[in-house]
């Protein structure tokens, strides 16, 4: 199909229509022209559309086209709430999507499901069964079900969660089965449960990286590959990265060796709030480096993102395909890098026949590096307008005696060493005393809730994402605690911390103008151990090596909380049920 026909030639309804006009879809992609006409129709589906085809608009249409009772799977958490943003977004409604979510409130999507009876439900796998199984939902009501990414869903081992779900719906009830690939599992579930379905190849099986993407392989041993990483990001500049490890224990060790570079790591052993702050930072240019698995980077679609690095061999070529597919996208071009050992180059070999020529491509030296930094500088000198006091300076300097040619090679000089390539590297450390006004955020918890000072200090470093240092005093009384801060970060922190909890208590956040904190030190709180230098963030302090924060603290690997965590928020490590 070399031409796809416009929005305005499908019969949808005015408002759709609008809602359309208004947020600039006007020609369909292959996969909406292909499945959005019969899922009106009534009938069922069975569409090959890998990631960032528009294959979410194109169920979601007719749901909200014909205005019967949809229910819609996705394999992770972050794929269910894209989606509830694009039902909102198509709609123009707020509430006309309900996200029944593992790691969320139970006690919430109960109520909504009490308040929005005829909400469009998007539901991962465990969760939803669950509900089924508590008598909160009855799918036999529901007429329309879509399997997004059932691919996804059968590697993750959810096939019985889906026949269960599938027999929990009204016999008559349409099917819209969507996946990035189709083999046999997916056919064999197919013809379980699809009567007589349109069948709609959009990509698959014959897919390959989008076009606009180079992709590179290096050769590199697993030792070497984290500095290689430091030195990809120093050469090229990306503006967003994305780092695909294959284990969580692989991710959180790159991200610990990055995290100078601003990384954040996501992965399934993460609580959904900590999920969902990770990709709202990276969503909204917060944090520009992500290191994460494949599942949950499942449902990440930030256009920006312009360089993707694959940490080892994926395990098979559709999931290479999906992690590129990352970058290049909304026309924009984008790099691809896969690293592996030397045993693995027999595989990429075979890989390429599917995939593309993979160019080879070494570690980049000091002095690739340096060359790269003098082609910007130069660029950046193009575009530079003079400061008005600059021909003073010359002027200045030639009356000094000095040549023009000697000038331009002291300033360039000058201009090198400022833009070195440490000096680019280390991070800024943030002094509490020269970074803007202070305020206070106060805490719903304080002693009476068991939970240290330097706790308090690290869950805020993780929560928010916050620059070292920027914690100032503590003050915890029993049952609130006052924490200073610069006044620009406190706003986002109470968003950041809604929905965050220290045991069962939501720390209840809010800003505080007139919290008068005790001198330096002077503070019972801070004499038993509260916050502050060579305390409890030092190397020996509950945030150091040894204590909340550290490898063997609260926060550390072997803490209260397993890996990432703080204070007394969850006991144990992260891993959780399958099902969610």
């Amino acid at each position: 199909m070399d031409e796809t026909p416009l929005f305005e030639t499908f019969e949808l309804n005015a408002n759709l229509h609008d809602r359309l006009d208004a947020i600039g879809y006007k020609n369909a992609t292959p996969v909406q022209a292909m499945a959005i006409p019969p899922a009106i129709e009534g009938r069922d589906v069975l569409a090959t559309a890998r990631t960032g085809t528009g294959k979410t608009a194109a169920f979601v249409l007719p749901i909200l086209q014909t205005g019967r009772p949809g229910v819609i799977i996705c394999p992770t958490r972050e794929l269910a709430l894209q989606v509830v943003t694009e039902v909102e977004r198509l709609s123009g409604l707020a509430e006309s999507a309900i996200s029944l979510i593992g790691g969320a409130s139970m006690k919430k999507q109960i109520q909504e499901l009490q308040d929005l009876p005829d909400a469009i439900l998007v539901a991962t796998p465990g969760r939803i069964c669950d509900h089924i199984d508590r008598g909160n939902i009855n799918l036999y009501d529901r007429d329309i079900l879509v399997l997004d990414e059932a691919d996804e869903m059968l590697s993750m081992g959810f096939a019985d969660d889906l026949e269960y779900i599938v027999e929990r719906m009204h016999p008559e009830h349409q099917t819209l089965l969507f996946s990035a690939t189709m083999p046999k599992q997916i056919r064999k579930l197919a013809g379980r449960i699809l009567k007589d379905p349109v069948t709609i190849q959009a990509s698959g099986e014959k897919d390959r990286p989008p076009s606009l993407v180079d992709q590179y392989l290096m050769i590199c041993k697993m030792s070497n590959r984290i500095q290689a990483i430091e030195r990809l990001l120093l050469a090229w500049k990306p503006e967003a990265t994305m780092i695909f490890c294959k284990t969580r224990n692989r991710v959180e060790i790159v991200a610990d060796a990055l995290r100078p570079e601003g990384a954040e790591a996501i992965h399934g052993g993460m609580s959904q709030a900590e999920r969902t702050r990770v990709m709202g930072r990276f969503r909204e240019g917060r944090t520009n480096l992500l290191v994460a698995t494949d599942v949950a980077s499942r449902g990440i679609d930030v256009d920006r993102v312009d360089l993707v690095i694959q940490d080892d061999l994926p395990s098979d070529d559709d999931t290479y395909i999906h992690r590129v597919g990352r970058t290049g996208r909304a026309g924009r071009t984008g790099r691809s890098v896969l690293m592996i050992g030397n045993r693995a180059t027999r595989h990429v070999s075979r890989m390429e026949k599917k995939v593309g020529k993979l160019t080879k491509m070494d570690v980049p030296s000091q002095g690739d590096i340096d060359a790269l930094r003098l082609v910007r500088m130069l660029d950046e000198l193009v575009e530079i307008e003079p400061a008005h006091n600059a021909r003073e300076v010359l002027d200045e300097a030639i009356e000094r005696g000095m040549e023009p040619e000697d000038i331009a090679m002291k300033a360039m000089t000058m201009l090198l060493s400022s833009k070195s390539p440490g000096g680019e590297k280390a991070p800024v450390e943030t002094n509490t005393r020269d970074n803007g006004p202070k305020a206070a955020l106060v805490l719903g918890l304080g002693g009476m809730d068991g939970i240290s000072a330097g706790a308090v200090a690290g869950m805020l470093y993780k929560v928010g994402n916050l620059p070292d240092n920027c914690v100032g005093r503590i003050e915890m009384l029993d049952k609130i605690t006052a924490v200073e801060l610069p006044e620009s970060m406190i706003d986002q922190l109470v968003k950041d911390l809604q929905e965050e909890k220290v045991g069962r208590r939501f720390v209840r956040p809010r800003k505080s103008d007139d919290w008068t904190f005790a001198p330096e030190g002077s503070h019972p709180s801070q004499r038993r151990g509260g916050f502050n230098r060579g305390g409890d963030r030092g190397r020996g302090g509950d945030r150091g090596r040894g204590g909340d924060r550290g490898r063997g603290g609260d926060r550390g690997r072997g803490g209260d909380r397993g890996r990432g965590g703080f204070g007394q928020r969850r006991q144990g490590g992260g891993g959780g049920s399958r099902r969610y």
